[in-house]
């Protein structure tokens, strides 16, 4: 009988606060990959000492420490930028150095992974990838992002596609969701007291619209709670002073249970993003608004990029009472809702979900090496 699969699951970036507490979502789909591929695979984990810390106590894994991680900050400094990035290459090369696995797994990406293998190669190492986007289609230097994402794909022995619709120019990719549907786990959230609130949440960097946002919900009645940590605490005093009574903006840590609380009991969850760079990019929290029976609500494009249903608008002006409430809302809801259990059970479920990974990393196992 062959041995396990070795992988290294390697988390290059470190994102943290000032205080040295992880932000982001890389500490929770570490756990999740972890835990659904533990009996499947032999991993070992590679990742600055601020994403093991969100690992379980009882985590049986080998774990190797980063030597560095990148600090989210406001105001940061050409020099931190700068900085940044050199950590991201450094952690980069010390995993492709170190790891000694059949096939190391960047489960967390972003650009300058790619900029690092299109510069520097893959050290001859087999190399997976997970993306929550297809590529760079907008902004001034997009044109130049996306020839050195192209070239970085080269490298690339296989990728793990989080979005159903996304297509890669150099190199193949199979599509299983970055999130799964554990009925253990996830039906703690779901329940059949629904709130009358829309709620925001994750992050609250500069990717999100919050101003349209809270212009557009400071003419309405209906309630919006946007529920998440600020880089930039002069944006959420801004935020707080242009709100309306109906508007709760909260700068904070939300525990596990608290966030999957507060989504759970949401009618709508709200997703402020620019559609030319969402259409293309998947988004956790509305995986786990469809998992919570909680209704997405956000630009009609970003809606059919993930192939995902709920309320669409072209644009904040679109957003009304109306919308949101009302016996017409609440039978168009319903009908949302029963999809998003189909989605569930055929997309998401962990049985599927686990299998997908089998096979993918048994046969990428087979695959050459990159260069």
């Amino acid at each position: 009988m062959s041995r396990p699969v070795r992988i290294s699951m390697v988390e290059y970036q470190g994102r943290q606060d000032i205080h040295g507490k992880a932000v982001g979502h890389a500490p929770k789909v570490l756990r999740e990959y972890l835990e659904l591929n533990k009996d499947s695979f032999d991993i070992d984990i590679f990742a600055p000492d601020t994403i093991l810390a969100g690992l379980p106590e009882d985590c049986k894994a080998p774990l190797t420490v980063m030597p560095r991680s990148i600090v989210m900050k406001s105001g940061n400094t050409v020099y931190d930028r700068i900085r940044n990035k050199l950590n991201m290459f450094a952690n980069i090369r010390f995993a492709l150095k170190n790891s000694d696995a059949d096939i190391i797994w960047f489960f967390n990406v972003e650009f300058y992974l790619f900029l690092y293998l299109a510069l520097f190669g893959s050290h001859r190492r087999r190399i997976a990838v997970t993306l929550f986007r297809d590529g760079y289609h907008h902004g001034a230097l997009s044109g130049i992002k996306q020839r050195i994402f192209e070239a970085g794909q080269k490298r690339v022995s296989g990728c793990i596609s989080a979005g159903p619709l996304f297509t890669f120019k150099n190199m193949s990719a199979v599509f299983i969701p970055d999130y799964m549907y554990d009925p253990d786990t996830c039906d703690r959230s779901l329940t059949e007291v629904k709130e009358d609130y829309a709620v925001c949440m994750g992050t609250m960097g500069d990717e999100k619209q919050l101003e349209e946002l809270v212009s557009a919900f400071s003419r309405l009645s209906y309630p919006l709670v946007i529920a998440g940590r600020f880089y930039d605490k002069e944006r959420y005093s801004r935020l707080c002073k242009a709100a309306g009574s109906n508007i709760e903006i909260r700068d904070t840590y939300l525990s596990d249970d608290e966030y999957m609380s507060l989504l759970g009991h949401a009618r709508y969850a709200v997703l402020p993003y620019l559609h030319e760079n969402y259409s293309a990019q998947t988004s956790g929290v509305m995986q786990e608004a469809v998992f919570a029976d909680t209704v997405v609500l956000t630009h009609e494009k970003i809606l059919a990029g993930n192939a995902i249903p709920g309320v669409g608008y072209q644009s904040y002006d679109d957003i009304s009472d109306d919308m949101l409430s009302g016996e017409k809302s609440a039978e168009r809801n319903l009908s949302i809702l029963k999809e998003y259990e189909h989605l569930r059970n055929e997309v998401y479920g962990k049985p599927g979900i686990k299998k997908k990974y089998k096979d993918f990393f048994e046969s990428l196992k087979r695959a050459p090496s990159g260069a």
